[in-house]
C-alpha cells in the first residue's frame, strides 16, 4: 500500500524530532546543570514547534486523507484504522491552534515547570503561583482553540485522556466510591510502626530496581532509570522506555514506585509491531496506562505472595532486619497521609478525588488559581483530617498542573477501578493471583496483560477495552469488594 507506506515516512520523520524532545526533556529532568536550562529550553522548543508544524501540515494532512480514502484501507487491521483514524481526528483539532501562540505555550510550561520545581524544593507556593495562574488561563484559551463551540472545556479536557468520558460518568462513579471509601478511612486501625529510614546510594537502588523490574517482566535492554523529584516514566521511543524515582523516598515506597513504573514500562514496551509504526500518537490510554502500574504495585505488589519466591534475596539488597509479615505490614499501612505518590491503595482514591474536584471546579470558574491553596488544604483536611503544614507536601506536590495535564487526574482512578475489575477477569481466565504469584508465575499475569490489553496500544477506548476483557459495564464494585476484603474491621 504506497499510500500508507508515504505516510509511515512522514511519520517517522515527526518521530525523530520527537525523540529528539524526549531525550532533552529527560535530560533536563535529570542530569543537565540547572544554568543550562535556558539553552535547552530554547533548543527542545524548536523542534516541538516543527513536530507540531508536521503534525498539522496540509501535507500530513492529505497523507492521513489518502489513506483513509484508498480502496486498501479496510484491509488493514481494526487497530491499525483506528490510529490512522485518529491522526486525522488530532490534525483537525490541532490546526486550529495558531503557532504563534503554540510556541508561547510550549514555553510557559518550561517555566512553569521550573518554576515548580524550586518551589517545591524551597517549599514556598507563591514562586509557583503566578505561572499556575498563567498555565491555568492559556490551557483555557488552548482548549478554546481546538474546540470552540464546546460548553464546557473540562468535559473537553478529560475526552481528550479519557475518550468518551465525561464529568457526569466520573462524578457517578466517584461518588460512589466516596461513600464506600470514607468510612473505611475513618475506621482505619493505625499501627504503630517502627521508623525505618536507610540510606542507599544510587547504584543500589538501581540494582535493587533493576531486578523487581526483570521479575515482574520489564526488558531492562530497553529501559534505562533517572533520579528525579517525581517518579515518572518517559517513552523516548519503542526501545527507549525510561523511569525515574526520587533518592528521598523510603524504601517500601521506592520499590512500589518502581513497580508502578514499571508497570507503565511494560506496557509500552508490548504495544504490537504493526502499530509501534505510528509511534507518535498515543490514543485514549492513560486510564488503561494507570490500570497497568497501579494493578502491578497493588494488586500484585502489596500481596504477600508476590514476594514469597524473591524475599529471601532481595531482603538484603534492602538491608531489612524484617521478616516477610513485618515487610507486608510496611507495604499495607494504610492510613491518612500528605501525598499521594506515597499514599497506600485506599486512601489514594481520595488523593484522586479530590485533585478531581478542584480541577473540575477550576474550570468551571467556582474556583481561582489565586485561592487554591487555601482549597486544597481545607479538603486536606476534610478527606483525610489533616493540617497541611508545608506547601511541598500539599498543592505542590504534583508535577501535573506545571504542565498543563489539566483532566488527567481521574484517570488514576479510573485505572484503580480497572484494576478490581481485572482481579475478578484474570483468576476468571487463569486461576488464583495468590496461587500464581507465590510460585513465582507472575510472568503468566504479565502475559495475560500484553496479550489482552498492551499488544492494541491505544486502539481501544477505556470503556471498551473493560467490555472486552472483563465482559462486564465499568463498575466499582470489584473494587470496593477488594478494598473491603483487606480494610474493613
Amino acid at each position: 500500500m504506497k499510500k500508507l507506506d508515504k505516510l509511515i515516512e512522514y511519520l517517522k520523520g515527526i518521530d525523530e524530532r520527537s525523540y529528539i524532545v524526549n531525550i532533552m526533556h529527560w535530560e533536563m529532568d535529570t542530569i543537565a546543570p540547572k544554568k543550562s536550562f535556558d539553552y535547552l529550553s530554547e533548543v527542545k522548543n524548536k523542534v516541538e514547534m516543527e513536530c507540531f508544524k508536521m503534525s498539522t501540515s496540509s501535507e500530513f494532512k492529505s497523507l492521513v486523507s489518502d489513506v483513509i480514502n484508498d480502496k486498501e484501507f479496510k484491509s488493514l487491521s481494526l487497530e491499525e484504522q483506528r490510529y490512522i483514524e485518529e491522526l486525522m481526528e488530532d490534525i483537525i483539532r490541532e490546526e486550529k491552534v495558531p503557532e504563534k501562540f503554540m510556541a508561547k505555550y510550549l514555553d510557559l510550561c518550561d517555566k512553569s515547570n521550573n518554576a515548580w520545581a524550586e518551589a517545591k524544593e524551597k517549599n514556598d507556593y507563591n514562586i509557583f503561583k503566578p505561572y499556575l495562574e498563567q498555565i491555568v488561563e492559556l490551557t483555557k484559551e488552548y482548549y478554546n482553540y481546538m474546540f470552540p463551540d464546546c460548553d464546557n472545556l473540562y468535559d473537553q479536557m478529560l475526552d481528550t485522556y479519557e475518550k468518551g468520558m465525561t464529568r457526569k460518568e466520573i462524578d457517578k462513579l466517584f461518588d460512589e466510591l466516596k461513600k464506600e471509601i470514607i468510612p473505611l478511612v475513618k475506621n482505619l486501625k493505625l499501627k504503630n510502626l517502627k521508623h525505618y529510614k536507610i540510606k542507599f546510594n544510587d547504584s543500589e537502588l538501581i540494582e535493587i530496581s533493576k531486578y523487581l523490574l526483570d521479575y515482574i517482566g520489564f526488558d531492562n535492554d530497553r529501559g534505562a532509570l533517572g533520579i528525579y523529584p517525581h517518579g515518572y516514566t518517559n517513552k523516548i521511543n519503542n526501545n527507549d522506555v525510561r523511569i525515574a524515582f526520587s533518592q528521598n523516598k523510603r524504601i517500601f515506597d521506592h520499590v512500589c514506585t518502581i513497580i508502578h513504573e514499571g508497570g507503565h514500562g511494560i506496557y509500552e514496551q508490548s504495544i504490537g509491531k504493526n502499530l509501534s509504526k505510528y509511534a507518535t500518537y498515543s490514543i485514549g490510554k492513560y486510564a488503561l496506562h494507570e490500570s497497568q502500574s497501579r494493578f502491578f504495585e497493588n494488586i500484585l505488589g502489596r500481596n504477600k505472595n508476590f514476594w514469597i519466591p524473591i524475599y529471601s534475596e532481595l531482603k538484603e539488597k534492602m538491608k531489612l532486619d524484617l521478616s516477610l509479615d513485618e515487610f507486608m505490614e510496611y507495604l499495607n499501612d494504610a492510613k491518612p497521609s500528605y501525598k499521594r505518590t506515597e499514599a497506600d491503595e485506599l486512601t489514594y482514591c481520595l488523593h484522586i478525588i479530590m485533585r478531581y474536584e478542584i480541577e473540575r471546579d477550576l474550570f468551571a470558574n467556582k474556583i481561582s488559581a489565586e485561592n487554591l491553596e487555601t482549597i486544597w488544604n481545607e479538603k486536606t483536611k476534610e478527606y483525610f483530617g489533616l493540617d497541611v503544614v508545608n506547601a511541598s507536601d500539599g498543592i505542590l506536590q504534583d508535577v501535573h498542573w506545571s504542565q498543563g495535564s489539566f483532566g488527567y487526574f481521574p484517570s488514576y482512578l479510573l485505572g484503580s477501578i480497572l484494576d478490581g475489575m481485572l482481579l475478578e477477569a484474570i483468576e476468571r481466565d487463569l486461576g488464583s493471583i495468590d496461587e500464581l504469584l507465590s510460585t513465582g508465575r507472575i510472568k503468566e499475569i504479565t502475559k495475560y496483560l500484553q496479550e489482552n490489553i498492551h499488544t492494541f496500544g491505544g486502539a481501544y477506548t477505556f470503556k471498551e477495552v473493560v467490555s472486552r476483557v472483563c465482559q462486564k459495564e465499568l463498575s466499582v464494585e470489584p473494587l470496593i469488594k477488594y478494598f473491603e476484603s483487606k480494610y474493613k474491621n
